[in-house]
């Protein structure tokens, strides 16, 4: 069976990351990989409104088998050898081979594809936190 693998920081956790999620499985056997809380500090500068236990638990209850990512990502992709990495459309035009400390001769190495999946309009962390502080304005 295909080995399908995506990491991502799934913080405040929405309809958006299911979506995302449900497409993710067509590639095969899911792994999903999240971002500890230290990376996301070093990588976003602010911490997750979630903990990294919290935002595991979570993606665990929507049937998905979780791994802690504590890298840019290169690690995570050594250990579990994925056959395809799985990443929303939104990164299609930034670098995200750099995003996961990765090159074409590395994926090349390990056999590993990347296949790009649409993005889900209208939701994301940080518009429900531009919502919430819209709330916080009015009251």
């Amino acid at each position: 069976m295909t080995r399908a693998l995506t990491i991502g920081t799934f913080d405040l956790p929405h309809m958006g990351h299911a979506a995302f999620l449900r497409k993710c499985e067509q590639f095969g056997e899911l792994a999903v990989g999240i971002n500890t809380d230290r990376f996301v500090l070093e990588y976003k500068h602010r911490e997750p409104i979630y903990s990294e236990k919290e935002r595991a638990t979570l993606v665990n209850a929507l049937g998905y088998r979780t791994y802690f990512n504590d890298s840019a990502g290169r690690v995570l992709i050594t250990e579990l050898e994925p056959d395809v990495i799985v990443v929303g459309s939104d990164w299609a035009r930034k670098d995200y081979y750099e995003q996961i400390d990765v090159d074409q001769d590395f994926l090349d190495a390990y056999k590993i594809s990347i296949a790009y999946v649409p993005y889900t309009p209208g939701i994301s962390t940080s518009e429900i936190m531009s919502r919430l502080q819209r709330e916080e304005m009015q009251v």
